[in-house]
């Protein structure tokens, strides 16, 4: 699916296509970014299992995207699983392009593949569909870990994610006891101290808080906080070390947490 940048106008875009053509349309960079931000919500409040997302996903999204975008046309069928199909292709494809011995993201943050020419000629023989993806930027790489990630839904992938149910999504309604209470922590409507244990522990606690401490250091992309929210929580020391030094040499020293890991 194409992109398009926040300049672009959403009008004048739909009129490039065939007016039989309902799936395609070419979406915000803001868009997509609320997209992403209320499908990882979902996976974090246990709305996906193995075998995808329960029913009403699909008009959880478009709530979101109406949120910013009241006059929005975008509709769960065919706009968002048009997206997600597309975003889902390109997640295997780069997936299984990094799984290679020798291959990554380039080293200056732009998130385009690291790969020399030998390996690549490997790469399109085995999969034709990503013959177009290595010079493109993949920022949604860790995002897409969170939503089609085949161990996200439970244990640990899942304690890892839960801090996404802070991002700006549609207000959760019709939720089991279990997870109405688990969007509320995350939206700060409950103390998580008069939480049972049962619904948020220890170790999640101290994640959604250090979480929030990264957010107040300038610098930081998203995928980044939910990357250094792992590291520092199953670091004791490394979280020390960085709330006992002065503010501005924090983001030095996360982004070589980073580079190291």
């Amino acid at each position: 699916m194409d992109h398009c940048r926040q300049t672009c106008n959403p009008e004048k875009s739909r009129r490039k296509f065939k007016k039989g053509d309902r799936t395609r349309r070419i979406w915000l960079h803001r868009e997509e970014e609320i997209l992403a931000a209320s499908l990882v919500k979902l996976v974090a409040l246990w709305w996906k299992s193995d075998n995808g997302f329960r029913t009403r996903y699909l008009q959880k999204c478009e709530d979101g995207i109406r949120q910013e975008f009241p006059t929005s046309d975008i509709k769960g069928t065919p706009h968002v699983v048009s997206k997600i199909t597309s975003w889902k292709t390109s997640y295997t494809s780069l997936r299984n392009i990094l799984e290679r011995t020798g291959v990554g993201f380039s080293s200056n943050g732009d998130y385009k593949i690291d790969i020399d020419d030998e390996q690549w000629e490997h790469v399109v023989k085995v999969d034709p569909i990503a013959k177009y993806m290595r010079h493109k930027s993949w920022p949604l790489w860790e995002t897409w870990k969170c939503i089609f990630g085949k161990d996200c839904a439970t244990g640990a992938r899942a304690e890892n994610i839960f801090i996404a149910a802070a991002l700006p999504t549609p207000e959760e309604v019709e939720l089991p006891k279990e997870e109405a209470v688990a969007d509320q922590v995350s939206s700060g409507n409950i103390n998580m101290n008069t939480v049972p244990t049962k619904f948020v522990g220890e170790k999640r606690k101290a994640r959604l808080a250090v979480f929030e401490k990264l957010g107040e250091v300038e610098g930081l992309t998203l995928a980044q906080r939910y990357r250094l929210c792992n590291i520092l929580g199953d670091k004791p020391q490394r979280h020390e070390v960085f709330t006992g030094m002065p503010t501005p040499a924090r983001l030095g020293y996360l982004l070589a947490l980073l580079e190291e890991s």
